[in-house]
């Protein structure tokens, strides 16, 4: 077996052979005129377009020492037939340098498969996804990729109560409801059978990857895309966790003129425990925003109640580009919010 620094530099010659062979008669003259940064490349005629995400991370809290480091290296590849089938994968580097007081390391890269599915394209709004796609619960876990986000950190309420990815079959598409558009997703997950590099625990708060699940999202949203709200329920077991979870969520977002306004609640069903946040952006400038969000987090996947308040100042002097300075602190959260300061420069590619 590959050690695990070398697999990523192996997959990269992977996926390098693979697009030279699908791809022998695009010029470079083509991949020039078909690349605009945050869209991606698109590869000749072929129906594959190329892009990616990068984000550098400074973390200095009273919980840990200062620490730089390239944080996400992700490479999206998206392929679309032209008729009924799609295919999408995006492969990341995590923590591939990592800076700190003592020395500079590559020791904790880390290779992994985020997201890999084919889908067909069916009638009517309705479609099919196979593969590893990320876990429908809340809108935050759908887009948190750094660039696409607007705080480094990352609230509670979207990664502890849940696992971040799922491994299964999707039912997914839309309806036209009233002067709106309800989309839907409905999923069986099936990890344990079908993922045998699945996603670990990381304690006290990451569950890791479902065993076997299954769960529901629905979202309404107005013609004018202005404000949108979501529904999401699942019922699952972890290997760490005893027995079977249930678990229930409201979400909504409302953006107009740069202005933001967004929150999820996510609540247990079989038990006590729940945890919610609430976000607002305020454009302050040209292309310079104020964000500040409280969390409130109550015995959901650990023991106990936290809450936590985040004030960031952020520029974006492109759309795909991000720079993020942020304060946050949170109130009896030890090994659990820390406070200090974050600050992250992403580029979606």
């Amino acid at each position: 077996m590959p050690g695990r620094r070398a697999l990523p530099h192996m997959v990269a010659s992977w996926v390098l052979v693979w697009v030279a062979q699908i791809t022998p008669n695009v010029t470079a003259g083509e991949i020039r005129s078909s690349y605009e940064l945050g869209r991606g490349l698109e590869l000749g005629s072929s129906g594959i377009t190329l892009g990616g995400y990068a984000s550098i991370n400074y973390v200095d809290t009273d919980e840990a020492p200062w620490v730089v480091e390239v944080s996400d290296l992700s490479l999206l590849i998206s392929w679309d037939s032209g008729g009924r089938w799609r295919a999408f994968s995006e492969l990341e580097i995590g923590e591939s340098l990592v800076l700190n007081s003592d020395e500079l390391t590559a020791d904790e890269a880390e290779f992994e498969m985020e997201r890999t599915y084919l889908d067909w394209l069916g009638i009517n709004g309705v479609n099919l996804r196979f593969g590893k796609f990320l876990t429908p619960v809340g809108h935050w876990n759908q887009v948190h990729a750094d660039p696409l986000v607007w705080t480094v950190s990352r609230p509670l309420t979207t990664r502890a109560a849940f696992a971040n990815h799922s491994t299964g079959l999707m039912l997914w598409g839309n309806a036209n409801a009233g002067d709106g558009q309800l989309d839907y997703q409905l999923y069986v997950d099936a990890t344990r059978a079908l993922d045998p590099i699945k996603d670990k625990p990381s304690p006290p708060l990451e569950m890791g990857a479902f065993d076997d699940g299954y769960g529901a999202r629905l979202v309404y949203h107005p013609e004018e895309d202005n404000w949108q709200i979501g529904l999401s329920v699942a019922d699952y077991t972890a290997a760490d966790l005893p027995g079977r979870r249930a678990i229930g969520g409201i979400d909504f977002l409302w953006r107009r003129y740069g202005y933001e306004l967004s929150g999820e609640l996510v609540a247990r069903l079989d038990s006590p425990g729940k945890s919610w946040f609430l976000q607002g952006v305020v454009p302050v400038g040209q292309r310079f925003y104020i964000v500040n969000r409280y969390e409130d987090f109550d015995n959901l996947g650990y023991t106990g109640r936290v809450k936590s308040n985040s004030l960031s100042l952020v520029f974006r002097p492109r759309p795909p580009i991000s720079l993020k300075l942020e304060y946050i602190v949170g109130d009896d959260a030890p090994g659990i919010v820390g406070e200090g300061f974050l600050a992250s420069a992403a580029v979606l590619f």
